[in-house]
């Protein structure tokens, strides 16, 4: 079983974040193939993003959407065939007013477009503090982490249970 994790970062903070989701994927599952992409330093598999049954996004948010890196990605990847794959979505924002909830729908949105099968998140207990997708503060990344590892985890599970490989 393979995941991508798609993903643009300026400054560290979505790379960090993409970086704990991995540790929570590979925690619980070790033998899950993960594969972090920074599309901003042109990191994309194709083939590892064509094989892989599930694909995370990532992205800053700017003026209450996506990156310009991710929106070029999704405009331009008609090269893969992403129906069928599990998806999710998570942004690094200044503020939890900006547009974070508007940034993770566009990524949906662009999900459902490609086909795939949107995981929005756990939505059960406490624990868990993320509903359409998980959201970390700059300057606040460690304190995100368990949220993203979460995140991974269930992604993870829910690829586990969907594609049983």
């Amino acid at each position: 079983m393979k995941i991508s994790i798609i993903y643009a970062s300026q400054t560290g903070n979505t790379e960090a974040a993409a970086e704990y989701i991995q540790d929570g994927i590979l925690a619980k599952y070790p033998f899950i193939q993960v594969k972090l992409m920074n599309i901003r330093e042109q990191e994309e598999d194709l083939d590892f993003i064509a094989g892989s049954d599930a694909v995370i996004f990532g992205t800053p948010v700017y003026f209450t959407s996506l990156s310009w890196e991710l929106k070029k990605w999704f405009d331009s990847s008609f090269k893969i065939d992403l129906r069928g794959k599990l998806g999710a979505a998570f942004v690094t924002a200044r503020s939890p007013l900006g547009g974070t909830d508007t940034a993770i729908m566009e990524i949906a949105r662009y999900m459902m477009l490609k086909g795939m099968l949107v995981c929005s998140g756990t939505g059960q207990g406490s624990a868990h503090n993320f509903q359409i997708g998980a959201v970390a503060l700059a300057g606040n990344m460690e304190q995100s982490a368990e949220d993203f590892e979460s995140m991974g985890e269930y992604i993870a599970q829910t690829a586990v249970k969907l594609f049983g490989k």
